[in-house]
């Protein structure tokens, strides 16, 4: 008996099992039926699924799938009912559909998953709270080969609407990355979301141990250990990101703010593998997290090597390769000459800009020493390299009006 006015407590969960039997030839048309007693039991004063004499009709074209009409009818069904699922059981909505799928053939799972996507699009303001949850339950069935590329597809709807809740979502599993998170990163990396993405993470790490509270030492050492979790963990998206990114010319825009973030904690990190106790907070942090790296500064400077790859020519990197640079940048002692040299080559492949410039000119008085000798060395090589610039400039002068005189004596 189907009380009107009383809500369904597990309605979301309900319609997930239905949307499993639209699917069916064989219990379609009462999954219709049951669909239109639930909204019923949500008071809804407008159906949005036509009544049970008409399912007949509708379900008949919804097993031919030789016509659009048949697509068309169940997407303005599922728009309509997916409005009436409540944000708070939307975890409890995609569960069910995500369990059915165990048990529909490939043929049917495209149908099942279009609700997945109609959900998604159509009641994304609704679910903003919901979004971890949401994220969490597909990543639960990542290890469904066949219905990988439709999981993808979803969390690409989910960050395309909350992408910064996404993106603060996939870096609270930390290190070591499994290799469905990595995919994720990959995957956002390659659709159209990927520069945005990438610009959201370079903006969490320069944010990164910026709010540090209180004096005690036990709370710095404890900020200092989640910093270092922070970093690594944006750093390896941001190179798993970068690695599937396809515009070039977009990253060579973002490069003057991703470079300065990434060669601040390459300084900053630069030695503490020898200077910090055996139970620090960095080699605490390896050993929880697996990471083999003997040297922090050398995570960040392979994705500065990663991000260089994608926006000079291949000779430039070559050149790095040849003059040790990146071995250079990772030594305590020849850091500043690493870093001159790495000036040096973006000076030439015209990827010293006047924001990067910007960026780097405050590390000149920043308060860690570190940064002040990376800033010093930088600077100093362009310095040198105006004053060669100059040099140049008027030996050609000089020559041009040489040649000047002689035309005339001639």
């Amino acid at each position: 008996m189907v009380h009107r006015g009383r809500p369904c407590k597990q309605f979301g969960f309900l319609m997930g099992l239905l949307v499993f039997q639209t699917s069916l030839a064989t219990s379609c048309e009462r999954a219709w039926v049951c669909l239109d007693y639930l909204l019923q039991m949500q008071d809804k004063t407008v159906k949005v699924v036509p009544q049970a004499d008409e399912s007949r009709c509708l379900c008949e074209e919804l097993i031919n799938s030789d016509t659009k009409a048949p697509v068309e009818t169940s997407s303005k069904i599922a728009k309509a009912v997916c409005k009436c699922i409540p944000p708070a059981q939307a975890t409890d909505f995609l569960t069910a559909v995500l369990d059915s799928l165990l048990h529909v053939t490939p043929r049917r799972a495209r149908a099942v998953w279009k609700w997945v996507f109609v959900f998604l699009v159509e009641c994304r303001k609704e679910i903003l709270q919901e979004v971890p949850k949401i994220l969490n339950t597909l990543c639960t069935y990542m290890q469904q080969s066949t219905h990988r590329p439709f999981l993808l597809r979803a969390v690409f709807l989910l960050a395309r609407f909350h992408r910064k809740p996404v993106i603060s979502s996939l870096l609270q599993k930390g290190l070591p990355m499994d290799s469905d998170t990595v995919e994720l990163w990959r995957s956002l990396g390659r659709s159209i979301l990927g520069i945005q993405v990438l610009r959201c993470l370079v903006e969490k790490l320069n944010r990164a141990g910026s709010n540090c509270l209180g004096t005690d030492s036990s709370t710095c050492e404890q900020h200092n250990h989640q910093t270092a979790l922070e970093t690594l963990t944006i750093t390896h998206a941001i190179s798993e990101v970068v690695l599937s990114l396809r515009s070039t010319e977009e990253l060579r825009q973002l490069l003057p703010h991703l470079l300065p973030s990434l060669l601040r904690w390459a300084s900053e990190m630069l030695g503490e593998e020898r200077l910090l106790s055996p139970m620090s907070s960095w080699r605490q942090l390896f050993l929880e997290g697996q990471v083999l790296e003997e040297k922090p500064c050398r995570i960040f400077l392979s994705a500065i090597e990663l991000v260089l790859g994608k926006c000079v020519a291949q000779k430039w990197m070559q050149l790095l390769m040849n003059r040790a640079v990146w071995a250079r940048l990772e030594n305590p002692l020849a850091h500043p000459e690493g870093v001159c040299l790495l000036s040096g080559v973006l000076l030439h492949a015209g990827l010293v800009s006047p924001c990067l410039v910007k960026n780097l000119l405050p590390w000149l008085d920043s308060c860690s020493v570190k940064l002040r000798v990376t800033a010093a060395a930088f600077f100093a090589e362009l310095e040198g390299a105006e004053c060669e610039l100059k040099a140049v400039k008027e030996m050609a002068a000089e020559v041009n009006s040489w040649r000047r005189n002689m035309r005339r004596r001639s």
